[in-house]
């Protein structure tokens, strides 16, 4: 508390309180013969005051003061600011005392003590001037109000507008104005933007004012200059780190980026790191608009041979370096593009002592895990390749080794700092290429083997080289079967006509599928047909799914699958032969699926001609069918609604729904890029049928499909090419099924 301030306080509001507990305790000491004594409570603002023993008289009249007590600990009125007494006369007086309440801090205001509330904040001190051209504050320190000028970039140049109270209209001090603010006049013309204001250079190529004297780049008479940074000449200096905001507005290109394909792009800056001793390094560009990369070089301009040490590119982007030699450094940003003109990077230098790489980066020296698993920390830092692995390819790698002495389920999670994918595999040898038994790939990455025999495993994290502080948790219980349909040992049974609802949660990665990778979770179907059939698949998720669907005749075997990917993938094939067929789903997101087989009779294939037109339109059977023709024959028409620029000739077909029904369209054999369309027959060309329009389908290349609920009703479906030369021999499979 402000002493003068309390000071005063203290005589104006205790004065009286304290003349009255004087006379109190003389009263007191006078009348009484017995020795006075103190009680162990009753003082709530902590001062030492002694119980005294009254004779009480009671007259019967009205209460008008304190309620009546014999000693002070009888008088606590509940409010912790108060001093609670007993006084002479035999009554209660509460004292209040605002030294109790004040918190030693100035601006919130001075804190009072309220006999009823206790202790109420004061009322903060006022600061403001009323002159929008300051910002005013209230100082702890110097127990002052602070009127600074208005600077809302804090490039240290006021607005041009504003000036100070103490100015004239010549810029100078009034006589009699009375106040001794120093006078100041602004000079930034534009107050939001730090590189404009009248005390910096005029910077060329960036079409911007920045001196506020009316005159943009070249216009200077002096001339402008290059940015900060733009050339080797002038670097950005991040020797002791920190963040920066490096702009890119005015810089050229001038240096050729390796990670870009040695190309110069059209805007790159400079930055210029010295180290006096070897420190780990961590780099982080950020930019809201262009992709920026990020070229670390022994020498500024040289960019052949070893002079590079690296180059990278991200979202964002993130160098790091293990115990990176004393030495100058100098690290290009670089940019391509309309937003790069204006651009600023967000460059984070983080500057730590230097660290010993890992040990266990080679199959010779892999981290022993327990048999009962564990925990382990690390990063791939400046870490080499040494095992290819069916997940992780020829990413950096680190390699533990795990010793079973009997059958135990293993599962291993390896979680990065940064949300960072990692790969972790599961190997039944340490070489260069051993065989993968499991892999996963995420942020985080898991997997779960079952049922490991005893012997020697071998467990590998890889990730890009710049991934750091990763977590690896690897544990072992006792064995377990895997669930029906996670092998091929144990296919699900899949009926035609009955949808199957699954998920994917309790299931690993087991198979590779021709349009799919290898480290998703899988799930393996099987059904039979006892004669010749047309099949069609159809695999539904979230709407944010995505997943991956196979055909196999031999579990596992990717030779001559049919393979199909898609967030809803269907498939469809033409006369299977009698026999067992597999089914292979694979998610890359999602959980829950349901997978429907639908079976017919095989449809023959009709030849259709002249179907030119709405009127020429060739009929589809209410059971759907397979149909041939060419588009070279016939002229253009009509016109994609998602294809709005297509020139290309088109057939037209006539099909009508009886009950409500999800109907399969596909272009697939067809000799061309087509384009499939439906609309409704109410007029022609019709109304377009909403989502029922498609260019290329999923996992069919240039082929369409489309798979859409239908009303009753009739409709037109239309075959296209893409561009004017697409045209030819197609074939239009048509395959409804009952909702």
């Amino acid at each position: 508390m402000n002493y003068d301030r309390a000071n005063r306080m203290g005589r104006g509001l205790l004065g009286p309180w304290v003349a009255l507990l004087t006379m109190a305790f003389v009263a007191g000491c006078g009348g009484e013969t017995d020795a006075p004594f103190v009680d162990a409570g009753g003082i709530d603002s902590g001062f030492d005051v002694p119980d005294i023993p009254r004779v009480i008289f009671d007259t019967g009249g009205p209460d008008v003061r304190g309620r009546v007590c014999t000693r002070s600990s009888q008088c606590d009125d509940g409010v912790m600011c108060t001093q609670d007494i007993c006084a002479a006369d035999g009554r209660c007086i509460n004292v209040p005392s605002p030294m109790a309440c004040d918190d030693n801090i100035y601006c919130n205001g001075l804190e009072l003590c309220d006999v009823r509330r206790g202790c109420v904040a004061g009322t903060p001190v006022a600061c403001n001037d009323n002159y929008t051209c300051t910002i005013d504050r209230c100082d702890e320190e110097t127990k002052t109000c602070v009127h600074t000028p208005r600077d809302f970039d804090r490039d240290g140049d006021p607005d041009i507008r504003c000036f100070g109270p103490a100015c004239g209209d010549a810029g100078v001090a009034e006589p009699d104005s009375g106040v001794e603010t120093a006078c100041w006049r602004g000079g930034d013309c534009d107050d939001s933007n730090p590189r404009v204001n009248a005390r910096l250079p005029e910077i060329c190529g960036d079409n911007i004012d920045n001196n506020c004297n009316g005159l943009i780049d070249a216009m200077e008479p002096g001339g402008c200059q290059r940015p900060m940074g733009d050339t080797c000449e002038a670097p950005l200096d991040i020797s002791r780190g920190g963040r920066f905001t490096v702009p890119l507005t005015g810089a050229a290109g001038d240096f050729p980026i390796q990670c870009a394909g040695g190309a110069m792009l059209q805007r790159d800056v400079v930055t210029r790191l010295r180290l006096t001793e070897p420190r780990d390094l961590a780099i982080t560009a950020a930019s809201t608009g262009p992709a920026i990369y990020l070229q670390i070089q022994d020498s500024c301009g040289a960019v052949m041979g070893n002079a590079v040490r690296g180059c990278v590119l991200g979202f964002p982007t993130v160098y790091r370096a293990r115990a990176l030699p004393a030495g100058e450094y100098f690290i290009v940003l670089a940019a391509s593009g309309s937003s790069s003109q204006s651009a600023e990077v967000d460059l984070t230098v983080e500057l730590n002592a230097a660290t010993q790489p890992p040990t266990n980066q080679t199959c010779a020296s892999p981290t022993v895990i327990p048999p009962s698993g564990g925990t382990f920390m690390g990063d791939l830092v400046g870490v080499s390749d040494d095992v290819i692995t069916r997940c992780g390819g020829t990413n950096p790698d680190l390699v533990y080794a795990i010793t079973l002495t009997e059958p135990r389920d293993l599962s291993a999670r390896v979680v990065g700092n940064r949300n960072e994918y990692l790969q972790v595999s599961l190997l039944n040898q340490c070489a260069r290429s051993p065989t993968t038994l499991r892999c996963a790939n995420g942020s985080p990455s898991q997997f779960l083997a079952r049922s490991l025999q005893a012997g020697t495993y071998y467990i590998a994290v890889e990730g890009p080289r710049t991934a750091s502080n990763f977590t690896l948790e690897v544990t072992t219980g006792a064995p377990t079967q895997p669930p029906p349909g996670d092998t091929c040992a144990s296919p699900l049974e899949l009926i035609a006509g009955t949808p199957s609802m699954g998920t994917f949660a309790n299931f690993e990665d087991d198979l590779t599928l021709s349009c799919a990778g290898s480290n998703s979770r899988d799930v393996v179907y099987r059904f039979t047909l006892t004669e010749t059939r047309d099949i069609n698949l159809t695999l539904r998720g979230a709407s944010n799914a995505y997943y991956y669907m196979a055909l196999q005749r031999s579990c596992g075997q990717t030779m001559n699958e049919v393979c199909r990917s898609a967030s809803a993938p269907t498939l469809s094939a033409r006369g299977l032969d009698p026999g067992t067929y597999f089914v292979v789903v694979k998610v890359l997101q999602g959980t829950d699926y349901t997978l429907t087989l639908d079976t017919r009779a095989p449809l023959p294939a009709m030849a259709v001609m002249g179907n030119d037109t709405c009127d020429q339109a060739a009929a589809i059977p209410a059971g759907g069918g397979v149909f041939t023709g060419s588009t070279a024959t016939l002229r253009r028409d009509y016109q994609a609604p998602c294809q709005t620029a297509m020139t290309s000739e088109d057939a037209v077909f006539r099909f009508t729904v009886t009950s409500r029904a999800r109907v399969n369209f596909s272009t697939e054999g067809s000799s061309f890029d087509t384009v499939l369309w439906v609309t409704s027959a109410d007029a022609c060309p019709g109304r377009a049928v909403p989502g029922a329009c498609n260019d290329d389908g999923p996992g069919l290349g240039t082929a369409s499909s489309l798979n859409t609920v239908l009303e009753p009703g009739s409709y037109y479906v239309f075959i296209g090419g893409f561009s004017a030369a697409a045209r030819g021999n197609y074939t239009l499979t048509v395959l409804p099924s009952a909702l």
